[in-house]
């Protein structure tokens, strides 16, 4: 690792894969600490929770850095996957299909601990995404332990939740492992590519200045909780009643964006269809390079070109109204949302773009 040889034009940007990476070591750190509390049971889980926030020593530190690093995690994350994106990653596509595949167990992860601490908004959550598979009835029994959330279900979530990670490290190992095999990439893309140094010190000193300001932001954050969005839904502090349907459901920010996009589409299995199709559209962004003939010396440098650009707004809008109750007007406007994505990821994969 300290002699890996890495472009020397190389800028902040390329720290973020280095941040996503201590993070998730972070939280797999505290969610182990967190085990030896938390009971899987019904009432119980939610009692467990508030014991480790009201009686064990320093137990709301290690609760709330785990609940809302995950924030960081994603947030991290999304940048890494637009630098990826912005900064020709078509010249590592096994490192993209990795990293996409890190980004849905991450996302799988994220839910099933969300679930976990069985409060108000956790219980109803979890209702929403199963009642998206009642048409495979048999892997709902299997999934849930029964026909609804209960505590066979809690106990479930709580073994993938702890198992999911340690797989998912081995996903992050095979992702270095193709980075490192093709090297990095850089702003000038294969340009200046063969200036290179050495991983150790200047890289690895650049990553550590990150993390620093990581921490420094995330005790601010703990402390203070200047980012609202971070801190998750006030009714999830309510243990779940299955009597009670909350006004408004929404799910964590992060999963906001394919949660608009289950929402905009009457029937739930359509629903389903169109957020695979959102996410298997980013996925294949990768191949828009391979498919082409010719090489674009406008944008030589960027795989982007000005018509893909408006994909970046468009997802925003799609997250913004996952936190909204959808009327005819904001529905219109969420559909397209959705076309301008498909049309900006049908423009990538035209053949007037790069080639290999």
């Amino acid at each position: 690792m300290l002699s890996y040889l890495v472009p020397k034009n190389l800028n902040s940007n390329w720290n973020l894969g280095f941040i996503v990476g201590f993070v998730f070591v972070f939280q797999i750190m505290s969610g182990l600490m967190l085990t030896f509390y938390y009971i899987p049971g019904g009432m119980e889980s939610f009692n467990s929770v508030i014991r480790v926030l009201t009686e064990v020593n320093m137990g709301w530190a290690v609760r709330y850095f785990h609940a809302q690093c995950v924030s960081f995690c994603f947030f991290f994350m999304f940048l890494h996957m637009l630098k990826g994106l912005w900064y020709s990653s078509k010249y590592l596509p096994w490192s993209w299909y990795s990293g996409m595949t890190i980004f849905v167990l991450s996302m799988a992860i994220a839910f099933l601990g969300y679930v976990l601490p069985n409060g108000q908004m956790s219980y109803w959550g979890a209702t929403v995404i199963t009642n998206l598979f009642y048409w495979i009835p048999d892997f709902v029994i299997v999934l849930l332990g029964g026909y609804s959330v209960s505590v066979p279900t809690l106990q479930r979530f709580y073994i993938l939740h702890f198992i999911l990670p340690f797989i998912l490290l081995g996903v992050v190992v095979v992702h270095i492992y193709y980075l490192h095999r093709s090297s990095s990439t850089n702003p000038l893309s294969g340009v200046d590519s063969w200036y290179v140094s050495r991983f150790y010190p200047v890289i690895i000193f650049s990553d550590l200045k990150m993390l620093t300001m990581l921490f420094a932001a995330l005790g601010v954050q703990l402390t203070y909780g200047i980012i609202p969005l971070f801190q998750g839904d006030v009714d999830n502090s309510i243990e779940s009643n299955p009597l009670q349907t909350p006004l408004h459901i929404v799910p964590e920010w992060y999963l906001l964006t394919f949660y608009a996009t289950l929402k905009l589409f009457p029937s739930k299995l359509a629903g389903l269809i169109a957020m695979a199709a959102l996410l298997e559209s980013l996925i294949l962004i990768v191949e828009s390079r391979a498919m082409s003939p010719i090489i674009s010396c406008v944008h030589y440098h960027r795989i982007w070109t000005i018509i893909s650009i408006p994909m970046i707004p468009a997802l925003y809008i799609l997250g913004c109204l996952g936190r909204l109750s959808l009327n005819d007007g904001l529905m219109f406007i969420g559909i397209s949302a959705i076309f301008i994505i498909l049309v900006s990821v049908t423009k990538l994969l035209d053949c007037a773009r790069m080639r290999l």
